[in-house]
């Protein structure tokens, strides 16, 4: 069984043989990183590593990675920094990088919506498709809102700028819905699209909160359009404080 298989059957098997008792895990994006426009605790730190199982145009199947630090600076300040990995039969290569910041500019406590201002920097390496390395800057604007206390919907707006091979851009959205918002378990939609690889993905997912501020998120991307046709992803989340 290829090892990004082995690494998505073992997540599974985590999460069904340990599910109890609900557990405030961090954050609440989604799991093809549709943000929602929260911050953390100040000092919380959550860790936590993700699999892909992904499947090309041409059936090949491709094994990524990805571990990442995200630590609340303030309750509404946080910054995450994420390495990326991936396998394609050649052995494990470095994938690259990402750097991501978010401000939450309106309370959703205390306004019908929040909202939340927040920057990204990806840098992928000639390992993923490129000749060269790939830069990408993207500042994005997030709006969220519970409606009925339960039923979670947000919305993701930015301009994705690619500086390096080529400098382009491109207006960049997603948006997603999960229900119920808080809960042991909770399930959910969201749709990306990622306009400088003209990719359009589709992805059902759920939310597990297991004991030990813990949580599994789980999801399939189906390509609307794209370089994969499909993606099984499996993202597990540990929350400590410093």
């Amino acid at each position: 069984m290829p090892r990004s298989l082995r690494a998505c059957a073992a997540l599974v098997l985590l999460y069904s043989l340990v599910l109890a008792s609900p557990a405030r895990a961090t954050g609440r994006d989604f799991v093809d990183e549709t943000l929602v426009a929260e911050g953390m605790r100040r000092g919380e730190v959550g860790v936590e590593f993700g699999s892909d199982a992904r499947i090309d145009q041409l059936d090949r199947l491709q094994g990524w990675f990805v571990g990442a630090v995200e630590v609340g600076l303030t309750s509404r300040w946080l910054v995450e920094g994420e390495g990326l990995a991936l396998h394609r039969g050649r052995g494990l290569e470095a994938a690259g990088w990402r750097f991501e910041t978010r401000y939450v500019l309106v309370d959703g406590s205390r306004f019908p919506v929040a909202a939340a201002a927040a920057l990204e920097w990806e840098v992928e390496t000639s390992a993923t498709k490129h000749p060269l390395y790939e830069r990408v800057l993207i500042p994005r604007l997030v709006v969220t809102r519970t409606l009925g206390g339960s039923l979670l919907l947000t919305a993701n707006a930015g301009l994705a700028r690619q500086i390096d091979p080529i400098e382009r851009s491109a207006f960049a959205w997603a948006a997603g819905a999960r229900w119920p918002d808080r809960g042991p378990v909770g399930a959910g939609i969201e749709i990306t699209r990622e306009p400088l690889d003209n990719m359009t993905r589709l992805v059902p997912q759920a939310a597990i909160e297991l004991p030990g501020e813990m949580r599994v998120r789980l999801g399939t991307a189906f390509g609307l359009r794209g370089t994969y046709t499909f993606i099984a992803r499996a993202i597990l989340e540990k929350e400590v404080e410093l």
